[in-house]
């Protein structure tokens, strides 16, 4: 992130040489303001809380009993058109669940979504390439698929950026980056290395549901 500063500050202090330079020589005199980019990353905004677990999803286990290891894990989505699946993240949930961190993403819409729960080493946002600012010692990224764009279908999606919750004791908090070609992506922060973990979907309403041992 220094470095990137220092870029950034670099590429600011040319800005200003050359914006003197013009004024000097009266090459432009609009007073019109200049277009900027967006260079803010993922995750950058200030933590909101996240919700507690719902009563169901402090009793219900993983339904196949699936292994519990530090390995990715994933489905396909059942539906017989998955090309159809329109879902987005409404909400994010965290808590214990029997001495486990549990994170739950539920989904509005139709469809049963694909899903990939894995660790990276240095999360960094679809498409932009920006670095996903989220603190921990590992990363656990959360990639749903079948997702639709809000502006096209009016479902409301939980905002980018960050989550926390103190029920969840491992978990310094989740970063929401938002959707890219469908798929949606999201970020757990933990303390301690790679910890064993499992990955379930629960139905009415379609849920993903992440616990991570402790």
């Amino acid at each position: 992130m220094r470095i990137r500063h220092r870029r950034l500050a670099a590429a600011a202090a040319l800005t200003a040489a050359a914006s003197l330079a013009l004024a000097g020589c009266g090459a432009d005199t609009s007073t019109d303001a200049p277009a900027t980019s967006q260079t803010t990353t993922a995750g950058s905004s200030p933590a909101a809380l996240a919700d507690v677990l719902a009563p169901d999803e402090t009793e219900a286990d993983d339904p196949s009993n699936g292994p519990s290891d530090s390995s990715p894990k994933g489905a396909e989505s059942t539906d017989s058109a998955p090309e159809h699946t329109q879902l987005v993240i409404s909400e994010i949930r965290m808590g214990d669940f029997q001495g486990k961190d549990r994170v739950v993403f539920e989904l509005s819409g139709n469809g049963t979504p694909s899903y990939t729960v894995d660790y990276v080493d240095a999360p960094v946002q679809q498409g932009s390439g920006f670095p996903v600012e989220i603190s921990g010692d590992s990363f656990l990224q959360v990639l749903i698929g079948g997702q639709a764009l809000p502006t096209e279908t009016g479902m409301e999606e939980v905002p980018v950026g960050l989550m926390s919750g103190d029920a969840a004791a491992g978990v310094t908090g989740v970063a929401f980056a938002g959707q890219f070609e469908g798929q949606a992506q999201s970020v757990i922060g933990l303390d301690g290395t790679d910890r064993d973990f499992s990955a379930f979907l629960l139905q009415n309403p379609t849920r993903l549901v992440v616990d991570i041992e402790r």
